[in-house]
Order: C-alpha cells, then sequence, then structure tokens
C-alpha cells in the first residue's frame, strides 16, 4: 500500500463510534525498533509485528491495516539514503589521519545527523497524529514513540539493573545449564569426527524476543512478521541496504557465537553430567528425610491434645523443613555456578554479544500503543531527539 507522506496520510478503515471500557487493551502493545544503527535513532525501521490484543477489541483493528500502519510509520521515520550516505562518509572522513579531513568528517556528520532528524520528526508527528485521529482515538487508544526509559515508565516495567535501565534476561542457551541430552551423539573434534554426520542445529533467540521477555507481565503479547515490508522502489531498496547488512552480519555473529557455545558444552557434558547426578543423590537425600519430618509430626499431632503442644511440634517442624530446603538451595546454586565455570570459556563471545544487545535495548525507540487517558492534541505524539 501507498502512503502519500506529504500530507500524513495513514490506512484507511471504516468509522465506529468511540467506546471506552474495560475491553480496551488492558496492558499496553510495544513494538521495539529492528536495531541501532551508528546511535542515530531514524536510521532503523519498528519491526513489523502485530498484537493478538488488537483483534479482541470492540472494534478489532485488522492485521493488514495495523502492519499498513508500521509500514507508513517506517517511511516516515526512516532517514532518507541520502543522509545516511552522507553519515556513512562523514564517519569514513574522521576514520582518516588528516586532521583538514577529520573536520570536514565531521562536520558532514553532524550537519546529516541533524537534518535527517529535522525532516523525520516532521514526517512522524504528522502521519501519527493523522494515524491517531484514524485509527487508535476513535477505539479508545493512543500511539506515542518513545526511548526505552520512557516506555518502561508507561508501561509499569520494574524489571531494572542497579543504574535504572531495562534489564535483559539471558539468552535461553546461557540460561540453560543442563547437560546436552543423553539422545545425542558424544562430542566428537574435528579429527575425529564422522565426515557423514551431520553437525547438531544450533537455534539462536531472535534479540527481538529478549526485549519482550524483559517487559512479560507489563505489556500485552506481540508476534514478529516473518515476511519484510513489501518495497515500493529503488529508495526503499537502498535505503533497506544498510541494515539488511548489518542485520546478515549481527546473526551470523550470534549464530557462530552459539555454535561455539554449544560445542564447547557437547564436549564437557560428562562434566556436567557427574555434577547434576552428585547433587540429585543429596537432594534426594534431603526430600527423603523432609517426607520423613511430616510424617512423623502428623502422628504427633494426632496423638496431642494440647494446643501448646501442638504449636511446638508445628514451629519445629517448620524449622526444620526451612533449614533443609535452604540446604537444597544451596547445594543447587553451588552446582550451577560450578557448571558455570564450566561452561564459561564457551560462553564468553556470546555473553558479550548478550551484554552489546542489552545497550542496544536501551538504546532505540518504541512504538507504544495504550488507553487513551483522555488528553487531546499534540501530547499524544511523544516523538523523542531522533539524532542521539
Amino acid at each position: 500500500m501507498d502512503h502519500d507522506l506529504e500530507d500524513g496520510s495513514a490506512p484507511p478503515y471504516s468509522e465506529f463510534s468511540t467506546t471506552f471500557s474495560n475491553e480496551i487493551l488492558s496492558k499496553p502493545i510495544v513494538i521495539p525498533q529492528q536495531t541501532s544503527i551508528l546511535h542515530i535513532k531514524n536510521f532503523s525501521p519498528f519491526a513489523r509485528a502485530y498484537s493478538s490484543s488488537l483483534q479482541k477489541l470492540p472494534s478489532p483493528i485488522p492485521r493488514d491495516t495495523f502492519l499498513s500502519f508500521i509500514d507508513g510509520l517506517n517511511a516516515a521515520f526512516l532517514s532518507a539514503p541520502v543522509f545516511q550516505a552522507a553519515t556513512a562518509i562523514g564517519g569514513g572522513l574522521m576514520g582518516s589521519q588528516i586532521p583538514p579531513a577529520q573536520l570536514a568528517g565531521g562536520v558532514v556528520q553532524i550537519l546529516s545527523v541533524i537534518g535527517s532528524a529535522g525532516v523525520s520528526i516532521v514526517r512522524v508527528k504528522r502521519y501519527l497524529k493523522k494515524s491517531t485521529e484514524e485509527i487508535f482515538k476513535p477505539r479508545g487508544l493512543c500511539v506515542r514513540i518513545m526511548g526505552t526509559k520512557k516506555m518502561m515508565g508507561a508501561v509499569g516495567c520494574e524489571n531494572i539493573d542497579a543504574k535504572g535501565k531495562l534489564a535483559l534476561p539471558a539468552p535461553e542457551v546461557l540460561g540453560d545449564l543442563a547437560p546436552p541430552p543423553a539422545v545425542l551423539p558424544p562430542y566428537q573434534g574435528v579429527g575425529d569426527s564422522d565426515p557423514g554426520e551431520s553437525k547438531e542445529e544450533v537455534r539462536v533467540e531472535d534479540p527481538r524476543v529478549r526485549r519482550l521477555k524483559a517487559l512479560e507481565g507489563s505489556i500485552a503479547p506481540l508476534e514478529f512478521e516473518k515476511e519484510a515490508a513489501p518495497t515500493r522502489g529503488p529508495m526503499d531498496k537502498y535505503g533497506g541496504a544498510p541494515l539488511r547488512w548489518l542485520n546478515k552480519k549481527q546473526d551470523a555473529k550470534l549464530l557462530k557465537a552459539a555454535t561455539k557455545s554449544a560445542e564447547h558444552r557437547r564436549k564437557h557434558t560428562d562434566v556436567v553430567e557427574e555434577e547434576f547426578l552428585n547433587c540429585e543423590m543429596e537432594i534426594r537425600g534431603i526430600e527423603e528425610r523432609m517426607t520423613e519430618i511430616r510424617v512423623s509430626a502428623k502422628q504427633e499431632l494426632e496423638g496431642e491434645t494440647r494446643q501448646e503442644g501442638r504449636d511446638e511440634v508445628e514451629a519445629r517442624v517448620a524449622s526444620e523443613l526451612a533449614e533443609l530446603e535452604g540446604r537444597r538451595t544451596e547445594l543447587e546454586m553451588g552446582r550451577n555456578e560450578r557448571v558455570r565455570e564450566v561452561y564459561k570459556k564457551g560462553d564468553k563471545k556470546l555473553n558479550r554479544l548478550a551484554k552489546k544487545e542489552e545497550k542496544i535495548a536501551n538504546r532505540i525507540l518504541w512504538v507504544v500503543i495504550t488507553r487513551m487517558d483522555g488528553s487531546v492534541g499534540d501530547d499524544l505524539v511523544d516523538v523523542e531527539s531522533l539524532g542521539s
């Protein structure tokens, strides 16, 4: 679908009356940018995604209509290829060893970023105002663009680190400390591997999914689209080239790091299995002891008629069980720490990439859709600085 950005058009829809009720979006919908390119906000589009919550509205927003809105927003938001090229050229000049060239490069970059941001802000505000009036406001909703910190406040997310920034959960492959499944063939090094044996498939978690996991409980469910937005000409094709290149590069790095981690873990399966087995045996002994205590306590309580005596038994049992529970937790924590130490070397690069993704998650912008709070006007559109 074409979008006439000069008049701020938004995808059409059928008119209906505004309804304010508990059926309107119980949790906000948030859609992240794909990534961060050169620390410049409007070099990366927002992800194409859809929330099933939009289908459950009294007057649903169809998937095609919402995706068309996202595509139009990206068309208004993204920096034109000429600005992207100017920024890249400026960066190249700044990387040279010639002072005049470095100075010129800095000027080119600053001017291109300022120009790009200025154009984007005007276009995005116009587009969001139009979309709010035509799509969201009649349904009791409003849409804003926010930085990560402001988005966290809007959705009520408290999953923050010591610096008050969004804390992402560890990638699935790093969070799973259990040894690889026994059905897998034993690890083989390059020298003794069977040429006909296929390698274990390594799956890499989508970084965008980790961002949403960090917000679980505070946001509506979201499903990312697998298909890219349709291109409308050479400008779209070449304008999206930097993102396609960056995504391909990041995916390759993640896959390589995840493969190295998986191979390292497979190589040390025996050591990890022994750690789990030893811990499991001790935990089993603790659980058997806890069962004995409960059975004994039940017998004591059945023969105890005094309330004071019953209180003493219950207090003693609670203390003994708490002590054993603490011992079990201590054993599991010790086992996990030793296993992490075994995996540490193989997980090093993947951990580094995970921390880099956390920085990206705190640097990007988000489309935030919430219930309308009754306000109208420019405050429905909150576009932060796009050049930093």
